[in-house]
């Protein structure tokens, strides 16, 4: 239940409770300027009140505010029987108190408009005097919005941080605590709400901040502010982004739907209430108009990776898997950043899949440092998104690119010619030379020549590269010499190398002419998600990092039976094969990811792997005019 786009109320709620200072009305301000006024006018002005000060001692009831001021007084500036001016002093401080006319908060006012709109009950439970409260309340113009005003002096009822008076306030309006919502700013009024068996939220508009509010015992939801919440999507310059909760982590999580979706956002949330805020960012991205149904994805950054399947026809559920390898529970349990667990982004997404209204299945496949797995999990529900729904792509036929790059040198490579489709690259080392163009225009057939010892069989390799170039979208020409010696893993990884230049090369046009999508997937539809024994990822928004993760852990199997010491095709070596995504990696200064559902034979799964990897490039390598001109990723690898 949401009151004016500002705050949330459990669904069962009758009646909201308020605390007066620094909920209701911005009193904080004005207790520093007169507390430090009497102080001064008594003891001289050296003595110095801080707002931290005022503030932490802000939610005690008068009298007992002023003891503790004049107790700092005496401790802090050795000033004696500072506290026997207590019944000079206090007097004046209430009068001034009771005499002005504090400013509701924003966002007060049509908070209790809209409770009224709703007949849900209102009442003052304030640590004050009850004819006090009544007074300021009055002079506020919020008097007739409350049924009941409670002080601290009814009936000797205990102050809070006891139950009591909050107990009293449910018993007048008719309406049992469990129905009620507490709203306090102070750690000790949210232990009041609680003890009372009340809603409680905390707002950090006067005593205690966020971090205090959030991580005591008392608290149901915290609050920033009482501004309205703001979020607006729209396919357009993913730099175009204003993104502010009251978590960063959360914050960068949103910030990666968008980013991979396409979208501009603008999104302001006043309250780490993560599931509401997942709701209202599915149903802001449900107004797009959908595609297909279904989409599915594999995300990664450097050593995390997952995969989700999003399926708009199936009622909303969240479903979160992970291979054998990872303990799920523990992976959830674990603090994220500015996170304490990942319980806050869990609560998101299932709110994402209940804005949407569809099935989100996520599954967790490799854990090594907890931010970098949650930052592959949104990255994969944000591309998943983007198979469903998608904007209007400009057709980059139209944009004119500049004319081809000819000869300079960047270390040991000569780029011979360089465009958005096409690249030709040598590189000389002490050991070989390799001459290769890469051609998405695909206007050169694919040719594969090894000038290597006898003792060297090349041809099934040029077989799983030409295999990689189809699925790639490019042909590759590739004239290998060795110049001292024979090594077929040298071959392989050197070949493999240049390849990787040779891309990065093109992607670095298409990124700053176009804009690229920039990292890709073998994972596209369910099926590949549920079926594919082996899935790949590339992306060139990490470090250049490549790992195999066997979902069933035991990576020992996977090097002996794989990896390691296996004929592939009759004449290649797997070791060799596995430099070659090594070499990939390094040239094109990417993160390479290979999940094994299953471990076929060693011949059937390299196949695949090269297949995969080339699917996978090629989905890199899609124009994405959101992203035009944008390197990608923290490192910037494009840039």
């Amino acid at each position: 239940m949401a009151l004016a786009n500002r705050i949330n109320l459990a669904d069962n709620t009758k009646a909201v409770l308020w605390d007066m200072d620094g909920v209701l009305l911005d009193t904080l301000g004005l207790d520093v300027i007169v507390c430090n006024d009497l102080v001064q006018k008594y003891f001289g002005e050296k003595v110095l009140l801080s707002r931290e000060f005022i503030r932490s001692i802000f939610a005690y009831h008068p009298p007992e505010f002023w003891r503790m001021i004049l107790a700092f007084v005496e401790k802090n500036y050795g000033i004696s029987e500072a506290l026997k001016s207590l019944d000079e002093i206090f007097p004046q401080y209430n009068e001034i108190r009771n005499n002005t006319v504090f400013k509701p908060n924003p966002g007060i006012i049509e908070i209790l408009e809209d409770a009224k709109k709703q007949a849900i009950k209102c009442a003052v439970v304030s640590n004050n005097p009850t004819k006090d409260v009544k007074q300021i309340i009055a002079q506020a113009g919020l008097i007739d919005y409350f049924d009941h005003i409670v002080g601290n002096d009814i009936k000797k009822l205990q102050k809070k941080p006891a139950p009591d008076t909050y107990l009293l306030a449910s018993e007048l309006l008719g309406v049992a605590p469990g129905n009620c919502a507490v709203v306090e700013d102070s750690l000790l009024g949210a232990e009041a709400g609680h003890a009372a068996g009340c809603f409680t939220i905390g707002v950090c508009t006067g005593s205690a901040d966020f971090v205090e509010l959030e991580s005591c015992p008392w608290t149901d939801c915290v609050y920033t502010s009482f501004e309205p919440n703001r979020i607006v999507l729209n396919f357009g310059q993913v730099t175009k982004k204003r993104v502010v909760t009251p978590n960063d982590f959360v914050s960068h999580m949103i910030e990666h739907i968008a980013w991979r979706l396409g979208c501009e956002i603008d999104l302001f949330w006043n309250s780490n209430d993560w599931r509401a805020l997942g709701y209202f960012a599915g149903k802001e991205i449900s107004r797009f108009k959908p595609v297909r149904t279904k989409g599915a994805a594999l995300g990664m950054i450097d050593d995390g990776s997952a995969e989700v399947l999003i399926d708009l026809s199936v009622s909303s559920e969240l479903e979160f898997q992970s291979v054998a390898a990872i303990d799920l529970a523990w992976f959830l349990s674990l603090r994220c950043e500015q996170l304490s667990s990942g319980t806050p982004l869990v609560e998101m997404l299932d709110g994402f899949a209940k804005g949407l209204d569809g099935l989100f299945t996520i599954r967790v496949c490799n854990l090594e440092d907890p931010h970098h797995t949650w930052e592959g999990i949104f990255r994969a529900v944000g591309i998943a998104l983007s198979r469903i729904f998608s904007g209007k792509i400009e057709d980059h036929s139209l944009i004119v690119p500049p004319g081809p790059e000819e000869n300079f040198t960047s270390g040991d490579i000569s780029i011979m010619a360089r465009s958005v489709d096409f690249c030709k690259i040598v590189r000389k080392t002490a050991e070989s030379q390799v001459s290769l163009v890469v051609d998405f225009s695909k206007k050169a057939p694919f040719k594969c020549r090894f000038n290597v010892s006898d003792t060297i069989r090349m041809e099934k390799f040029c077989e799983l590269l030409h295999l990689f170039s189809e699925a790639a979208g490019c042909s590759i020409d590739v004239d290998f010499n060795a110049t001292v010696l024979s090594s077929s893993h040298v071959a392989v990884e050197d070949t493999a190398l240049v390849i990787g230049r040779a891309l990065k090369e093109i992607l670095v046009l298409r990124m700053q002419i176009y804009g690229v999508n920039a990292a890709g997937s073998s994972i596209e539809i369910p099926e590949d998600f549920f079926s594919q024994p082996i899935r790949v990822g590339v992306s060139v928004e990490g470090r250049k990092i490549w790992k195999m993760i066997p979902f069933d852990g035991n990576f020992t199997l996977l090097r002996k039976n794989f990896i390691i010491g296996q004929n592939v095709s009759g004449d290649l070596f797997s070791e060799d094969l596995d430099d070659f995504i090594d070499g990939l990696s390094g040239g094109l200064g990417c993160s390479i990811v290979i999940h094994f559902k299953e471990k076929p034979d060693p011949d059937t799964g390299w196949k695949m792997i090269f297949q995969h990897l080339g699917k996978a490039v090629n989905m890199a390598f899609e124009v994405n005019p959101y992203r035009k001109g944008v390197p990608p990723g923290v490192k910037a690898t494009l840039a």
